[in-house]
């Protein structure tokens, strides 16, 4: 909770970008139809690919809850309810140096250091579309951030149809992110950056100093995070979670 002190709306810019170039929005814009009881789910195929890419408009999220709680009280104890589904193996994590065990000690540092916290918001899963889609559901997902290189895979597969259906009912926006240094097909939607000042900089800083340093620094940290907002439909749609399934 310790973000509720130090940073505030006014540390994030946002930028659309459009024929014309880049413009400057709200974080309404970005996240139409917030409300403090928003459930967020963060998909990271590995342990920090999330807090590497997702780390800024999760500290605009977290800082619109505060923004929340604070117009009623200076007294509060309180987290968002947001959600880090992570892949795992069994008793082990994924990084990008390979598996590592749970009982690694502090493992889940650094996304305790976005407030993703306590432990319950820190969710293990199959890095498959099944697996992590499986987790939007079960936890009630109402925003989702999906790292661009998790396909379906021939032969995956699909989940039954009220999945589906209830996701559609349940998920108010869907953001892709870059999660690898690879060229990627740009999914259809809003392209969104959001910019940090150099307070929230720091917290980032701070957490991707929590990861276990077993976790190599494979990617470059920016100022500007970008994200591609799709529209629910597409993405079950793309994810083969359209209710057709007859299971």
């Amino acid at each position: 909770m310790h973000t509720s002190t130090r940073l505030s709306s006014s540390d994030m810019q946002w930028f659309r970008h459009g024929p014309t170039g880049a413009q400057a929005i709200t974080f309404a814009d970005f996240c139409p139809d917030y409300h403090e009881l928003d459930r967020v789910g963060v998909v990271s195929p590995t342990l920090e690919a999330g807090v590497y890419h997702t780390s800024h408009a999760l500290l605009a999220l977290t800082t619109a809850f505060y923004d929340c709680l604070c117009l009623r009280s200076c007294d509060f104890f309180d987290y968002p309810q947001h959600f880090a589904f992570v892949g795992g193996e069994g008793d082990a994590i994924c990084t990008t140096r390979g598996l590592l065990p749970l009982t690694t000690p502090r493992v889940w540092d650094a996304w305790s250091w976005l407030d993703v916290w306590p432990a319950n918001k820190w969710v293990t899963a199959p890095v498959t579309v099944t697996g992590m889609v499986q987790r939007l559901f079960d936890y009630q997902i109402n925003r989702c951030f999906w790292p661009r290189s998790l396909q379906p895979q021939e032969h995956e597969v699909l989940l039954p149809a009220y999945v589906g259906k209830m996701l559609r009912t349940r998920l108010k926006t869907v953001y892709y992110y870059d999660d690898t240094n690879e060229m990627q097909l740009v999914p259809a939607g809003d392209q969104v950056t959001v910019r940090i000042a150099p307070a929230v900089s720091n917290i980032v800083h701070e957490s991707l100093d929590r990861l276990p340093t077993v976790v190599p620094a494979t990617h470059a940290l920016c100022t500007d995070q970008s994200y591609t907002r799709t529209s629910v439909d597409d993405f079950l749609e793309s994810m083969c979670c359209n209710g057709r399934s007859t299971s």
